[in-house]
């Protein structure tokens, strides 16, 4: 009797990491997604995850600096047809991109909650084709 609830959770536990579990919050042209690490936005034509922050230094909160500074997050997209890719945006534009290019659509960092670092993404159909 063991071996059978053994085998049948077994069984149960692979079905599951075989389901895709991560298909992403919908996004749709013009909308602004909010996604925490690990999260995924699905997009008409892929899937766009934020990977990890891999810098904030910007200002604390109630701190005077003399540099706004800035934070970087790494993304992964997954286009429906082609090569996946990897990319960083910058929250402060003038340290690095805070815009690219996800093949026919452009993904814009906005904003960067504290003390969790959840991400505001901005997703736009691509101005020129």
């Amino acid at each position: 009797m063991p071996r059978i609830v053994v085998a049948l959770l077994l069984s149960s536990l692979l079905g599951a990491c075989a389901y895709p579990y991560n298909v992403g919050v919908k996004a749709t042209d013009g909308t602004t997604v909010a996604l925490m690490p690990g999260q995924s936005a699905s997009l008409a034509d892929g899937l766009l995850r934020y990977v990890r922050l891999a810098n904030d230094s910007r200002c604390k909160p109630d701190v005077q600096c003399v540099w706004a500074g800035d934070a970087v997050i790494e993304l992964h997209w997954v286009p429906a047809t082609g090569a996946p890719r990897g990319l960083s945006l910058h929250l402060n534009p003038q340290a690095g991109p805070s815009t690219a290019r996800l093949d026919t659509r452009e993904v814009t960092f906005t904003h960067l909650a504290r003390p969790q670092p959840q991400a505001s993404l901005r997703i736009d159909l691509a101005r020129d084709p």
